[in-house]
């Protein structure tokens, strides 16, 4: 059987064949560019991922020695291989050593960012990486590329800790309780109790329904206003706000702290 083909028709599905071959020359490439970038991104959290255990096994050792001699090492020649050995490809310098605090750069040949951390400098006296210019609370690395901002990293540390301050209050209530019989009215009493200078933290009593004695516990940190950790030891109806005041989360009545996400 024959078929026949006009030279319009012929016409037409060789234009169909040019364009298929136009768009997969197009396409091709693009796609090929989009995985690329992934394995760039991927390498690149290699190399933050390493950078940071590098800093972090840095800290270790240098406590380590700090328990030995009473002094952070000034460079990592002085710390010794023995005691600390970076990954491969990785450069670790020790910054604004004062014996009693240190501070550290992580870099890595062919990448230009940096990893930096600290121990007892102050946050201000930190060194910071090269391309963000940020630094994190004490004791956690900061790296360019990291995904995390300053003012994120420090507002997550704040409400870390206070939310570990209610956590102690409600340990010490519960240790005076057992002396008196009562949950202390103020901190004061709570004469053990140790909180960071921005941590503020009041104390409400009631009684519960059962008529058994309760309190409510909330704490702000003074760098984050309107933001705030709640904390009750049991079911009542107090005059103070049960609820954290930016999110509206409710104490629970189970002495477990409730928090904003402080930001």
């Amino acid at each position: 059987m024959r078929v026949a083909v006009s030279i319009s028709s012929l016409g037409r599905i060789c234009s169909a064949v040019a364009l298929v071959a136009l768009v997969v020359s197009t396409a091709l490439p693009r796609a090929l560019g989009a995985q690329a970038e992934p394995a760039a991104d991927s390498a690149q959290r290699r190399v933050i991922a390493q950078l940071k255990s590098d800093l972090r096994n840095l800290v270790t050792a240098q406590e380590a020695r700090f328990a030995d001699r009473a002094s952070y090492a000034g460079s990592i020649a002085e710390l010794g291989e023995r005691a600390y050995r970076a990954s491969p490809g990785a450069a670790i310098e020790i910054v604004g050593n004062t014996g009693k605090a240190y501070g550290a750069v992580a870099r890595r040949e062919g990448w230009p960012g940096s990893c930096v951390i600290w121990v007892g400098l102050g946050s201000e006296a930190a060194p910071r990486t090269a391309l963000e210019a940020k630094r994190f609370p004490e004791g956690e690395p900061a790296c360019d590329g990291d995904g995390r901002s300053e003012r994120a990293a420090f507002a997550s540390e704040a409400q870390s800790r206070t939310s570990m301050a209610l956590m102690r209050v409600s340990k010490q209530q519960e240790r005076h309780f057992g002396r008196t019989g009562a949950y202390a009215a103020d901190l004061a009493a709570l004469t053990t109790l140790r909180l960071a200078e921005t941590t503020r933290v009041t104390i409400e009593l009631a009684t519960a329904m059962n008529q058994e004695p309760v309190f409510l516990a909330v704490a702000t940190d003074t760098r984050y206003p309107g933001f705030s950790c709640v904390l009750a030891s049991g079911w009542a109806r107090f005059t103070s706000r049960a609820t954290t005041l930016a999110e509206g989360k409710h104490a629970g009545g189970n002495s477990t702290a409730v928090c904003d996400t402080f930001k």
